[in-house]
């Protein structure tokens, strides 16, 4: 039992040891900038280099963020119509924004759905990839008011996962409501 519990106490230890070394962040902080949105649904911290775009329609507004080589994304969808958004259609409506945004010509069949799950905050994440794009992604859905329908994605292409998922996941931890 002695024997036992020597490995034991050596692999406690490692794993304690281990846990209080702070991981490098995939960006240093002076390259950071803060992006809140112009309602106020969220703010978010990502590379001062990535490229910003605004488009908008009468209900809707996309806030677009560019890696500097086009090979990652971050997006928000805000959408309200003033119509309150039953539980039952916040997928197909997810759906149909994922394809209208990542999918080919706006098909949304050209997306596929990998993983799904609900978050603490009561969003749902939902994992997806493109194959017809060679492109992946990870959406957060969430209403607000019963009426405010956002969508916030992560994209990758998917040969450039290795060199963007660090930097997606430091913005997608940075994520909050101001």
């Amino acid at each position: 039992m002695k024997f036992l519990r020597l490995p034991s106490l050596i692999i406690l230890f490692f794993a304690v040891s281990c846990s209080s070394i702070a991981p490098t962040p995939a960006i240093p902080a002076g390259n950071l900038t803060t992006f809140t949105d112009q309602n106020k649904y969220y703010q978010i911290q990502l590379p001062k280099d990535w490229k910003y775009e605004r488009s908008s329609g009468s209900h809707y507004y996309v806030d677009t963020f560019s890696s500097p080589d086009g090979n990652a994304v971050i997006q928000n969808i805000a959408y309200d119509d003033g119509t309150p958004i039953a539980g039952s259609t916040n997928a197909q409506f997810a759906l149909d924004l994922l394809g209208k945004y990542f999918g080919v010509a706006g098909q949304t069949s050209s997306i596929t759905i990998t993983d799904t799950g609900m978050m603490n905050d009561g969003s749902e994440r939902v994992n997806w990839m493109s194959a017809s794009m060679d492109a992946s992604g990870i959406s957060f859905i969430e209403v607000r008011n019963d009426t405010i329908f956002l969508i916030f994605t992560v994209e990758w292409k998917n040969k450039y996962k290795n060199q963007y998922f660090n930097t997606l996941d430091q913005v997608v931890a940075s994520y909050s409501i101001p």
